[in-house]
């Protein structure tokens, strides 16, 4: 009896320092999504304290609109955004996703991202995303206790990543943001590991051309370091811009093969085909009389800019430049996989063809 006894106690010491030690995991834990929920360190450097609860967000970059409503799963809580990024949604495929997207104000950001902050009080959002250069509208919004954050314009894949993961913690949404990251990392990964395979191969001249008034990417534009990923040679990488504006004669000069159209631009393929763009000739190019020019696609963004969808880009700029090499994977089978996995959409043959902008592109 003594024994049973003495095994009970035993066995009941053990049950409660079990269920001691769950406990506190239990709080450690719950202590530590705390923590991470409260504070944040955003693009700026500057330690962010969140609001208890975030119900409603303003957005003033404009590829931000897009990608806060991807991983926050939708619009709801998006009060007020850049009017750049409403021209932008009426033209991609977002309506098709969320109609509700087009009620958003744009009233209360203008496109040179000033904020008129009495006016976005009035919608009473917790959080405004801004540029990490508004320091003066920080401390604006600050004042009337709106919460600033700030992100940074993407110059390459870990800026952009880091961008998306700060978006998720402020918005509760880090898995979201998590999964999509590693998305981005996985597809990069991929053609790094075809570095080698590229190296030994003829590399494309291409060229990247933001609007008519031949606004071309340089070396300091995130498509610089996409065209070169995937086996292509930017004709202006010596450009140590963004954007640069240059003339035809420069243009003749690099002879490009292949040439991409923003969609910050109206410009089509056929604009070049047929030389409709005044005071300028394009019968000389490579990539004009070999039928090499190519509209950017536009998913629920244009993929000129970093966004959500620039792993999908960087696959679709592979398949045009080197086909060969980069024949182990199908874009269009990807595009739909990853509407599927990130928006929950079901995609139609249809749908990717206005994507691909496969019209256009013919």
């Amino acid at each position: 009896m003594k024994k049973r006894m003495l095994l009970v106690i035993c066995i009941g010491l053990i049950m409660c320092i079990a269920i001691a030690g769950c406990s506190s995991q239990a709080k450690e834990s719950e202590s530590k999504t705390a923590e991470k929920l409260t504070s944040v360190v955003d693009q700026g450097g500057n330690e962010v304290q969140l609001p208890e609860t975030i119900t409603k967000v303003a957005i003033t970059p404009i590829p931000w609109a897009s990608a806060i409503w991807a991983i926050d799963g939708g619009s709801q809580r998006i009060v007020s955004i850049n009017p750049s990024a409403m021209a932008a949604y009426k033209t991609s495929f977002m309506p098709e996703l969320d109609p509700s997207f087009a009620t958003i104000s744009t009233a209360e950001i203008t496109k040179d991202f000033t904020i008129n902050v009495e006016a976005l009080m009035n919608l009473k959002p917790e959080i405004a995303f801004i540029w990490n250069d508004q320091t003066a509208e920080a401390e604006q919004l600050k004042a009337v206790g709106i919460t600033p954050v700030m992100l940074n314009y993407a110059e390459n894949l870990e800026d952009l990543k880091k961008d998306l993961l700060l978006v998720g913690q402020v918005l509760g949404k880090e898995d979201e943001a998590e999964k999509l990251t590693a998305y981005h990392t996985e597809v990069e990964n991929y053609f790094i590991d075809k570095k080698a395979e590229l190296d030994s191969i003829s590399k494309k001249k291409v060229m990247y051309l933001r609007n008519s008034k031949l606004s071309v990417a340089g070396a300091k534009n995130i498509n610089n370091y996409l065209l070169e990923l995937t086996g292509g040679a930017n004709v202006a990488a010596g450009l140590d811009k963004q954007w640069s504006e240059v003339n035809m004669e420069q243009i003749l000069q690099w002879n490009p093969e292949i040439i991409y159209l923003s969609n910050f631009d109206e410009i089509v393929p056929e604009d070049l085909y047929q030389n409709k763009i005044e005071g300028q000739d394009w019968s000389n190019i490579d990539a004009v009389k070999n039928h090499r020019v190519y509209k950017t696609p536009m998913g629920i963004y244009r993929y000129d800019a970093p966004c959500v969808e620039t792993p999908l880009m960087i696959k679709w700029m592979g398949s045009i430049q080197q086909p060969e090499l980069f024949k182990d994977y199908d874009i269009r089978k990807d595009l739909k996989a990853f509407y599927k996995a990130f928006f929950s959409a079901n995609l139609t043959d249809e749908n990717i063809d206005t994507i691909l902008k496969v019209d256009a592109n013919s």
